[in-house]
């Protein structure tokens, strides 16, 4: 069903996998770095990868407070980057992957929205959802600034990166290395299908940001790839990190790796 090369990255477990500008050599179920490199290596994802890729995480359900985000941040690049627009139905939130579809119902009434996550947050204390403008006024939040909501995932938006139609082909130029790692990172983001999460990581590594690692994890029986910066020794040096990457533009969370 997958290219030999590609299938470890799609069997069911939890693993670390780190991207170099190296090419690897699949010794077993090990990878190996080959260095210096001649070659890279062109990893191809078909539309067939993409709808065969990981399913969207179902099955999830939150209840807590929800607020929303408009005009101070619209057209500013969300963390998949996308523009954000105030109006459109998109949400942010801390774990959800991007691209899911989720339904918000606020409690207080009982009107319901369904929007795409496509952004990290909220970033205050308490808080467990970010609407866009657009999304908080289909559920009457906007006069109350924030409400108690119940969270449902749905499942994949279907949204195609750039439009691709059927059968388009797509070349991906890096490499892996199977890895361990210990102690605490910082995870940045989280997606569904792989082809998004490699676009993702290439542009933190174009941006300079090193020790970028890739998680394979299981969660309530779905798979998903999670962008992780670690790990450190200390949750301090782990929160150090996190400080750099905000300055950088780049948002996450500090947590223990398991």
């Amino acid at each position: 069903m997958y290219p030999n090369l590609l299938r470890p990255l799609f069997e069911p477990f939890s693993q670390i996998i780190i991207f170099n500008h190296r090419v690897f050599k699949n010794i077993g179920n090990v990878f190996m770095l080959k260095n210096p490199v001649p070659v890279v290596l062109l990893v191809l994802l078909t539309a067939m990868l993409s709808a065969e890729s990981l399913p969207a995480q179902t099955a999830f359900t939150q209840t807590g407070v929800a607020s929303y985000y408009g005009k101070k941040f619209h057209g500013k690049k969300t963390a998949n980057g996308e523009r954000f627009s105030m109006w459109a139905m998109t949400a942010a939130h801390k774990t959800i992957p991007f691209d899911s579809r989720v339904r918000v119902t606020n409690l207080a009434n009982n009107k319901s929205v369904i929007v795409r996550i496509n952004d990290f947050g909220p970033h205050l204390k308490g808080r467990i959802i970010d609407l866009s403008r657009g999304a908080a006024a289909k559920i009457d939040m906007i006069k109350t600034g924030t409400a108690r909501v119940k969270v449902e995932v749905l499942g994949d938006s279907g949204k195609k990166d750039h439009e691709k139609s059927k059968g388009n082909v797509e070349y991906f130029a890096f490499d892996i290395a199977r890895t361990e790692l210990k102690g605490w990172g910082v995870q940045i983001a989280s997606f569904n299908k792989m082809e998004n999460l490699i676009r993702h990581a290439d542009r933190l590594r174009e941006q300079g940001i090193e020790d970028v690692h890739i998680q394979l994890a299981t969660v309530r029986g779905q798979r998903v790839h999670r962008i992780v910066v670690g790990g450190y020794e200390t949750e301090d040096a782990a929160s150090w990190k996190l400080k750099t990457l905000k300055k950088a533009g780049i948002d996450g969370f500090v947590f223990r790796i398991p």
